[in-house]
């Protein structure tokens, strides 16, 4: 049971960081245009940024938005990349620098979707970097940058910069409550029913907690397919799709898990009887 637990909460962790990720963008308040707007590095190839990186890599700047028109709330920089022969992990950045001084980045980092990594080679894909900040001010500016590890060649189209449109069945920043709250949920009760299995006690609580599950896995897989093929922002489809995989893997396996150790149990109760 400790092998199995450890597989549920390493998939949960999966779970939360997918369930943070975004909706879409709303109407930009802001357009670059590398037309009009030159770059900080590389050069402006068909209407794209073009990066090209030396063996060592580096951190390469786009643009510094002084004053964008963001209201205080959820934003994001928004537009298409592509690159080729990138090795390693690099990623696209923003840095939020706000009046008091404070930074805070957002980076493509993810293994998939618009927050995807940068690695290998890649056609026109979206990406997105969001900000969720606190109650406050807007940000004085905004820093955008490549950032790659080593090798490789990276094109960046025209960005967009403006609020979060959050629509769909829940936000992103909902999205990522939910994901917290599924992960503890989940660590708690495979813990408790873990250590009832191995003790061989409250057999009828654990199989019956180990089906509901089993069940609501089920439902989460039904209603992550119809949030995908209705086009719901990828922090719905993904949470209800990977929450559902885990529920119904994990205590999939502990139904028979669990039947199996209860039987042993009770057989070994039954000779211990018949030897007095």
């Amino acid at each position: 049971m400790n092998r199995l637990n450890g597989i549920a909460a390493g998939m949960v962790a999966a779970t939360c960081i997918g369930a943070a990720l975004p909706a879409q963008a709303a109407q930009p308040a802001v357009e670059v245009d590398w037309q009009q707007t030159p770059p900080a590095s590389g050069r402006v190839v068909d209407g794209a940024v073009e990066v090209v990186a030396p063996e060592g890599g580096g951190a390469f700047p786009l643009v510094t938005i002084v004053r964008p028109e963001i209201e205080d709330g959820p934003y994001a920089v928004t537009g298409e990349v592509r690159y080729q022969d990138v090795h390693g992990e690099g990623y696209l950045e923003m840095w939020s620098v706000f009046p008091d001084g404070s930074r805070y980045f957002s980076r493509t980092l993810e293994a998939e979707g618009p927050l995807a990594a940068l690695t290998g080679t890649s056609d026109w894909r979206e990406f997105q970097l969001p900000f969720f900040p606190g109650q406050g001010t807007p940000p004085t500016s905004l820093e955008i940058n490549v950032v790659l590890p080593g090798p490789g060649r990276v094109w960046v189209g025209p960005l967009r910069i403006g609020a979060l449109d959050e629509g769909g069945w829940w936000s992103g920043r909902t999205g990522g409550v939910i994901g917290a709250f599924f992960g503890t949920t989940i660590g708690i009760v495979g813990a408790l029913t873990g250590a009832l299995v191995a003790r061989g006690k409250a057999r009828r609580f654990v199989l019956g907690t180990a089906w509901t599950l089993t069940a609501l896995g089920v439902g989460m897989l039904v209603a992550g397919l119809v949030a995908l093929v209705t086009s719901q922002p990828y922090a719905v489809f993904f949470t209800l799709l990977l929450g559902g995989v885990i529920l119904t893997a994990v205590f999939g396996a502990l139904i028979v898990r669990a039947r199996r150790a209860f039987s042993e149990a009770e057989l070994r109760r039954m000779r211990a009887l018949d030897a007095h």
